[in-house]
């Protein structure tokens, strides 16, 4: 029933995803966020607090929106919702989903990041609540949260539509977030990457990224800072 009442929303990229992450995940969130703020984009790191279960973990790839809401319903229909909405998942996504500020209960639990795992997604950054932490730790599946909370969701929040744009909380207010936009996460943080920018704000880092390799080597030989930022333009 499921499938029938909620049609697959896939979102498909124009690019290798494998390795477009594979490259990603060299970098660091800072070094992504200086290359959007290079490009004129001021707003596209989530508020603080949002931080991985572990330090090493990385999410990186483009975004499976998932948009929530706080509400007693039980209703089976509605949480039909959140079981269909798997089958628009495509490898290599992560999912993000939006809580409008609840705080009555985990809004992420092992199940759903099998169930996700499964059908592709490789991280899950959620704008509120895990439980299950050791679970998800244990399984090695990387996923950001603003803090745990052991209680159920049914009956208190349900995801009600999947692959439209949301809005999370963002450091200088809302940030919009829409299906295929890049998703890039680390111990400090996430940025959310506009998806026509996804291969110009990669390229950029990675250039930024061999420069500061090159001065961080000067610098630890004692040079000059101001010739080492005059000859490799990253300090």
């Amino acid at each position: 029933m499921a499938s029938t009442e909620y049609p697959t929303r896939k979102f498909f990229v124009n690019y290798d995803v494998l390795e477009v992450r594979e490259r990603y995940s060299r970098l660091y969130a800072g070094l992504v966020s200086d290359a959007l703020e290079s490009l004129g984009y001021h707003n596209q790191c989530m508020a603080s607090g949002i931080y991985p279960l572990l330090h090493t973990m990385k999410v990186a790839g483009p975004a499976f929106t998932a948009h929530g809401v706080a509400t007693p319903s039980r209703d089976e229909k509605i949480h039909d919702i959140r079981l269909g909405m798997f089958s628009s998942m495509t490898d290599g996504c992560v999912q993000i989903r939006d809580t409008q500020n609840d705080t009555t209960c985990g809004h992420f639990g092992e199940i759903s990041a099998t169930a996700a795992a499964a059908h592709g997604c490789v991280g899950a950054v959620i704008d509120g609540s895990t439980r299950d932490s050791n679970y998800l730790i244990d399984m090695g599946f990387p996923t950001f949260c603003r803090f745990r909370n052991p209680v159920e969701a049914f009956g208190r929040f349900m995801v009600v539509d999947y692959q439209i744009p949301i809005y999370i909380r963002g450091m200088a207010g809302p940030l919009l977030v829409n299906p295929g936009d890049y998703i890039f996460g680390d111990n400090d943080g996430i940025v959310v990457v506009p998806y026509e920018l996804t291969i110009k704000v990669l390229t950029l880092a990675e250039e930024w990224f061999e420069s500061e390799g090159k001065s961080r080597d000067a610098m630890a030989k004692g040079k000059n800072p101001f010739e080492v930022y005059e000859e490799f333009g990253r300090f």
